[in-house]
């Protein structure tokens, strides 16, 4: 008798323990979606990642916020610092012992950095294709590029969205989306302020800037032409966009010199062009021809067979595209 009421008792604490313990899980991540929502539809306007499944990857990679590597580091999605890294590190044991992550100043940098990792990568390239409402095939299509390793990854991401109805953020980048394009205009309130490449604060910044689009279609880039005595940090400063992120952006870097009538895109070119060809100018460097038809200069350079900073030979055809499978490349 006795040992069946110590048993009924034990049972009862084990219940309770769990209960407190999911209880403490769901206040954690209701906590962390409060906090980080809102750089999760910023991230998700300014590169197309979508906002549930931002948050749900920070979500499970850092243990809502609150993991080791987290606490120390900032970092929130588990990158490593792989070899184009030149920023801050932290070491911490993963698949192996004493691996190198980044290290990041601010949780927002980890976000921005998230969110890039994925744009510049060349095996998520067909992710941005995908709706950016489809979170399920998103969090599937991530699994199947490489991103985890673990095999329900993609269901726990979907499990998490669902549960928390992250799906709704998705929709209110949508309609933010939808109002900057309507207007053609872009607005906000200067929050800065914003370093220029000597370290010194911006001031003046413009508050609106009339938003273009090559051949005002809906799914190119967006971008801003620079007027005279315009310098790209007033656009960053007022975008809320660090300088460094606009730079690389616009395949630019702080020695690049812009000019008047210069097209900066305020968020990240396609991977393609709207045709398979262009025929250039002689002269014209690939940079510019980039800029010129919204392509990322990279692919330029790969769906050419040129060597990074290699230019156009007099009047050449330039391939905007890569080959199709039924093209013969020579």
């Amino acid at each position: 008798m006795y040992l069946i009421i110590l048993m009924r008792f034990s049972l009862s604490l084990l219940l309770i323990f769990v209960t407190y313990c999911l209880s403490g899980q769901n206040t954690s991540r209701k906590a962390y979606i409060a906090k980080y929502s809102q750089i999760a539809v910023d991230e998700m306007n300014r590169t197309g990642v979508p906002a549930s499944v931002t948050l749900a990857q920070g979500i499970l990679e850092s243990g809502n916020g609150q993991s080791d590597l987290a606490s120390r580091s900032n970092n929130h999605f588990g990158i490593k610092c792989h070899s184009s890294w030149t920023g801050a590190k932290v070491y911490h044991d993963d698949d192996e012992k004493g691996e190198c992550f980044r290290k990041y100043k601010k949780v927002e940098h980890s976000f921005e950095d998230h969110s890039d990792f994925l744009v510049r990568g060349s095996r998520y390239d067909f992710l941005f294709e995908l709706d950016p409402m489809d979170y399920k095939s998103w969090a599937k299509g991530l699994k199947k590029a490489g991103y985890a390793t673990a095999p329900d990854y993609a269901n726990r991401l979907i499990a998490i969205i669902e549960q928390e109805a992250l799906y709704t953020y998705d929709h209110i980048g949508e309609r933010l989306v939808e109002a900057s394009t309507d207007s053609s205009r872009i607005g906000a309130t200067v929050n800065g302020p914003t370093l220029n490449g000597k370290g010194k604060p911006v001031k003046n910044a413009k508050k609106r800037f009339v938003i273009h689009r090559v051949n005002n279609l809906p799914k190119l880039a967006p971008f801003v032409v620079l007027l005279e005595d315009e310098r790209i940090e007033f656009i960053a400063d007022s975008l809320h966009m660090r300088v460094e992120v606009l730079l690389n952006i616009n395949d630019a870097s702080w020695e690049t010199k812009f000019k008047a009538g210069d097209r900066i895109y305020v968020d990240y070119k396609r991977n393609r062009g709207r045709t398979k060809t262009i025929l250039v100018r002689p002269g014209q460097t690939m940079r510019e021809i980039a800029q010129q038809e919204g392509v990322l200069l990279e692919k330029l350079y790969k769906y050419n067979d040129m060597q990074v900073g290699e230019q156009p030979a007099g009047a050449s055809v330039i391939r905007l595209r890569p080959w199709g499978i039924f093209e013969k490349k020579y």
